[in-house]
């Protein structure tokens, strides 16, 4: 196991090119082009073009974020930015990564998105 996921709190799946997706609602505006890049049942992180990201901070929130994915609960959640990275002065192309916590989750929606993480985790080691 690498040294990175052992701090984790829980499991990741890379979502790299995969049938994943996800919306959310930020300051009024809807999300257009942003990349789910990882996703666990504590949170996921996001790429996200930087047309999109200019106001964007540390502690920005997400509401109506939905996972997009059949196997996925799609149900409303909140997400709150908690790592910004790729963020710098007079960037204005190319996207940068945000990591989210997720923020008024059941345990029953966390549970289900961690099942699903494990499951396809354990398909890639076999």
């Amino acid at each position: 196991m690498d040294e990175g996921r052992d701090r984790r709190r829980a499991a990741r799946l890379s979502t790299s090119g995969g049938p994943y997706g996800v919306s959310f609602r930020q300051e009024g505006r809807d999300s257009r082009q942003v990349r789910l890049a990882n996703i666990s049942s504590t949170g996921c992180a996001l790429e996200i073009p930087m047309e999109e990201a200019w106001d964007m901070e540390m502690g920005s929130v997400f509401r109506d974020f939905y996972l997009n994915h059949p196997e996925l609960p799609f149900v409303p959640l909140h997400a709150t930015v908690v790592r910004l990275l790729g963020k710098v002065p007079g960037k204005t192309s190319g996207y940068i990564l945000a990591g989210v916590d997720f923020t008024l989750i059941t345990p029953l929606v966390q549970g289900l998105i961690q099942a699903h993480v494990e499951a396809h985790l354990l398909a890639e080691e076999g």
